[in-house]
């Protein structure tokens, strides 16, 4: 059908630091459902702002885990530890901070590097890149073409896959869960952090769209070519125009 729309789900900040509990209670509804998400691995965690646990010396048999349930791991950054920057000279302006986006290309050569060496001496291979907090520039992907595999960004705002700057793009465009028309929906969740409320909103939302065959995973995704069309432009303008609003309206309340 052209309106049955498709739903992956993407777990970040996977680290030694993870919430040991709280995934896996997420990791056996998503089992229960037979549902394939995206883990975004943060190789080397450094940022306190995302350690909910002591360091587990074991977390690379966790990642070994999900790769056998056939789950898609992504390289998320390289130790999730952020500098100031200019949020419109980003890819995606969603914040004036970032882990890679303002450094030099060496700079970002260099942490893109040491996180792939890591992924690689624990038998893991990154498919996709999952920038922290969505923030990156065009230097980011040259660093990931000169050091890595990986072509295809989970990241931007279209109704589906598209292909910019010698990369595949899977959009992520929510957040929580809601129910749409037609088009491809990355809902991004974040396990260390997730309420009761949200895990009974997530099976809710798995068991519905499930008997409707809506949820998909990395695999199910058709890579091609395909540029941003008029109807993408008109809702990522509609998407920034909102966002903004809400970004001006949250730093004047700062003040």
């Amino acid at each position: 059908m052209i309106f049955s729309p498709k739903y992956l789900i993407r777990l970040d900040d996977a680290s030694h630091y993870l919430d040991n509990n709280k995934w896996n209670i997420i990791e056996k509804i998503l089992i229960k459902y037979n549902v394939k998400p995206i883990v975004a691995v943060t190789p080397n965690n450094m940022d306190k702002n995302i350690q909910y646990s002591a360091y587990n010396e074991k977390f690379w048999e966790k990642v070994h885990k999900w790769q056998k349930l056939n789950w898609t791991i992504a390289m998320h950054g390289y130790s999730h530890v952020y500098h100031n920057c200019q949020r419109f000279k980003l890819k995606f302006p969603f914040y004036n901070r970032s882990e890679f986006g303002g450094l030099s290309l060496k700079e970002q050569i260099e942490k893109i590097k040491k996180a792939n060496d890591i992924f690689i001496s624990n038998g893991i291979k990154p498919k996709l890149w999952v920038a922290p907090s969505h923030t990156f520039d065009l230097k980011t992907l040259k660093a990931l073409e000169q050091v890595t595999d990986i072509r295809v960004i989970s990241d931007g705002i279209a109704y589906s896959s598209f292909f910019e700057n010698g990369f595949n793009y899977i959009p992520q465009q929510l957040w929580d869960f809601k129910n749409k028309f037609f088009g491809t929906w990355t809902i991004c969740l974040h396990p260390d952090t997730i309420t009761k409320n949200e895990l009974r909103n997530l099976e809710l939302f798995l068991k519905y769209k499930s008997r409707k065959n809506q949820i998909i995973g990395f695999n199910n995704i058709n890579l091609n070519k395909r540029r941003l069309n008029f109807f993408d432009k008109i809702y990522s303008t509609q998407f920034w125009i909102k966002y903004n609003f809400k970004y001006t309206i949250k730093s004047f309340l700062k003040f």
